[in-house]
């Protein structure tokens, strides 16, 4: 069985946490209802947003331990014909981080979405999910395929630990002289002692750079840190026998969901988990957005959009 320790789970996780990308909200926004509060679910607080109307697409972040607020100026456009939304999952965000530690399961996660399901009485759903949140939604779709009309899984976390373990270190292996040494020197600095949240947003935008075609974008990032960071990274280590070893594509080949699986031109899961996956699932279409990494939204915006609102379209 691969091991993976917390470290390395820490260090590997910085591929999939999300970006907040810097730019204004739509006019249109304003126009459109809007929902934002917190639910007691599964034993803690989850923080939800909701926006637009329309058929109910719930979309899942990267992370973990970070929040959804990355995804809503990139993906505000589909709220003109279907409702979003957007959730922090336990220990992530502005949810709780009052968790015990039995609760820190993939099947808890899981567990989150249909609980938001059921609670804002949607009968069948899009669920669209980035990084990390992939491996959620795909779990979700295994257990739960009669709920779904869709699945976009967007440079989605593989489908099981070895191939994770084969992307991660693609993109470890991407990473410049220079900016390995600034990343060391600030984890070992008063910085990140002093202000972890600060620290720790200087080095997920280096750490970063390596995820796009063009690595500059990554220099201009803000990132929401929460405050006791560290706390719900310690406590999301719980995961780790699960992370270590998990294998979903036996379960995905029974799949019959309209599936759109999506990757960067530059990302490693071009070749190995995105081909296997679009192999996998019966009914599913693999698209390639190029000159783009990891955030196609942000690289690619317009090519991105027009994907999601031709397979959506394709659906009706």
């Amino acid at each position: 069985m691969l091991q993976i320790t917390f470290r390395e789970f820490l260090l590997i996780t910085i591929c999939f946490l999300p970006i907040l990308q810097s730019c204004g909200e739509a006019d249109f926004r304003q126009e459109l209802p809007a929902e934002e509060g917190t639910l007691s679910i599964n034993g803690t607080e989850i923080y939800y947003n909701i926006v637009g109307e329309g058929e109910p697409i719930i979309i899942i972040h990267g992370g973990p331990v970070l929040d959804h607020g990355y995804l809503e100026s990139s993906f505000e456009p589909l709220a003109q014909n279907y409702q979003l939304l957007y959730y922090d999952q336990r220990l992530s965000g502005r949810s709780s981080a009052n968790v015990d530690r039995s609760g820190i399961t993939l099947d808890n996660f899981v567990e989150d979405i249909e609980a938001l399901r059921q609670e804002f009485q949607f009968d069948n759903i899009h669920l669209l999910a980035h990084s990390w949140g992939g491996l959620l939604a795909m779990k979700y779709a295994i257990k739960y395929p009669s709920n779904l009309n869709s699945l976009i899984l967007l440079n989605s976390m593989p489908a099981n630990t070895e191939d994770w373990r084969q992307e991660s270190q693609m993109v470890a292996r991407r990473t410049s002289v220079e900016d390995s040494l600034e990343r060391q020197e600030l984890m070992s600095s008063e910085l990140f002692q002093n202000d972890p949240p600060k620290a720790i947003e200087q080095l997920l935008i280096i750490s970063f750079r390596n995820q796009f075609e063009n690595p500059s974008l990554a220099d201009s990032l803000d990132f929401y840190i929460p405050e006791d960071y560290m706390v719900r990274s310690q406590r999301f280590g719980s995961l780790m026998a699960e992370l270590s070893n998990y294998d979903l594509y036996e379960s995905l080949s029974s799949l019959q969901i309209p599936t759109l699986l999506v990757y960067g031109s530059s990302e490693p899961a071009v070749e190995i988990s995105g081909q296997k996956l679009d192999s996998t699932i019966s009914n599913s279409h693999l698209s390639v957005i190029q000159n783009s990494g990891h955030f196609p939204f942000i690289e690619q915006p317009d090519q991105l959009m027009n994907e999601l609102q031709t397979f959506l379209g394709s659906l009706e």
